[in-house]
C-alpha cells in the first residue's frame, strides 16, 4: 500500500523599509519577477516606504533560488542608488 503524497508549498516573506525614493529604485529592479508577489507599501511614517516581497514555490530549493535572484537584483540596485546619492 502506497502512502499518499501531499504537495507542500513553501513560502517566505522579505520586508524592507526605508526612504520612498530608494524603495522606488529597488522596486523597479525587481518588478516583473514572475515568481514573487511584490508590493510597495507607502503607509509608513513620513518619507518612509516599504517593500513586501512574498516568494512561493513547490520546494525549498526553488524558493531559495528565487530569493537569491531577488536579493542579487536588490543588492545591485541598492549599490547603484547609494553611489549616485
Amino acid at each position: 500500500m502506497r502512502a499518499a503524497v501531499t504537495m507542500v508549498e513553501v513560502e517566505t516573506e522579505m520586508v524592507w523599509v526605508g526612504d520612498l525614493a530608494k524603495a522606488e529604485t529597488l522596486l523597479s529592479a525587481i518588478e516583473g519577477h514572475d515568481s514573487a508577489d511584490i508590493e510597495l507599501v507607502t503607509e509608513c511614517d513620513g518619507e518612509q516606504a516599504g517593500l513586501r516581497i512574498l516568494v512561493k514555490g513547490n520546494d525549498l530549493r526553488e524558493v531559495r533560488e528565487q530569493v537569491d535572484s531577488l536579493l542579487a537584483a536588490l543588492a545591485s540596485a541598492e549599490a547603484k542608488y547609494d553611489s549616485n546619492n
